[in-house]
């Protein structure tokens, strides 16, 4: 009896050895990451936030931007996306930003001239094309010529952006007075860019004009015309401080002009200035 009770303490004292190896084994895999995760979470505990004003046009490009830049640095990104004429309404009436970047020059003018950027840390960061999309499914036949009867050849509504704040409605309606094709257009005003592309996407319009880069996210629209740059004014989108902006978002703007977020913005179909 004696014999069999020291064979199961001896069974039972292997089983405790072996559970503890795989305890052990467990952390050890696991360890390197949750210490990564805790690391983070430090990090971003003791950082601050940058609070970003951006073009609606910029969404996608931006978050990816953001992912890569907090994992290494400790500050947070929050973005405020919107049309740039709301953006600069908003800063006119108060709001705090770190960084706003428009979607035009006219805006961050604005803005300039109210005090409310610095201005030594103005750079033109994006350039872009306007073009012409249609459902996929039903997309007119379009000639990018001078005088074509383009309402004559759509079977609804033209989508753009509100020109009183939407840049690239204003661009939308430079363009289609260089090219004579106003006359008999039903236009379709909407909030942003990205409201524009979703009411083409919907079908609520037979097209639209927005940004070249809004084209790479979606398949439910093909781009029949690409607007001569001759057609509108340069599209250029400026990034500058704010005057309330934190010592830390200095390094942000130098990233955003930087190698890799340019390799970001250009994946996204925005042009870079020389």
């Amino acid at each position: 009896m004696i014999k069999r009770m020291l064979m199961r303490l001896s069974t039972k004292r292997s089983q405790i050895i072996l559970l503890s190896l795989a305890i052990v084994g467990v952390a050890g895999i696991f360890a390197p990451r949750l210490f990564h995760h805790f690391r983070a979470d430090s990090r971003r505990e003791t950082g601050v936030t940058l609070t970003v004003f951006a073009a609606m046009s910029t969404i996608d490009a931006l978050r990816d931007i953001a992912r890569d830049y907090e994992v290494t640095h400790p500050e947070r990104i929050r973005f405020n996306f919107a049309s740039s004429g709301t953006l600069a309404r908003q800063l006119e009436s108060g709001a705090k930003a770190d960084l706003f970047i428009s979607a035009d020059v006219k805006w961050m003018d604005e803005v300039a001239k109210r005090g409310l950027i610095v201005q030594e840390s103005r750079r033109d960061l994006l350039g872009n094309a306007l073009v012409l999309i249609a459902p996929v499914r039903k997309s007119p036949k379009v000639r990018m010529e001078l005088s074509f009867d383009l309402a004559g050849a759509l079977d609804g509504r033209l989508a753009i952006g509100d020109p009183q704040a939407v840049p690239a409605g204003r661009y939308a309606r430079e363009a289609l007075a260089a090219m004579k094709w106003e006359d008999n257009l039903r236009l379709l005003p909407c909030l942003d860019v990205r409201a524009t592309l979703a009411a083409v996407e919907r079908g609520e319009a037979a097209a639209g004009i927005v940004y070249a880069s809004d084209t790479a996210m979606t398949d439910k629209i093909k781009v029949i015309g690409t607007f001569p740059e001759s057609s509108h004014s340069p599209i250029r989108y400026p990034a500058a401080l704010g005057t309330h902006a934190v010592p830390e978002a200095a390094a942000l703007l130098d990233f955003l002009s930087g190698p890799d977020a340019r390799r970001i913005f250009k994946r996204y179909g925005f042009i870079i200035p020389e």
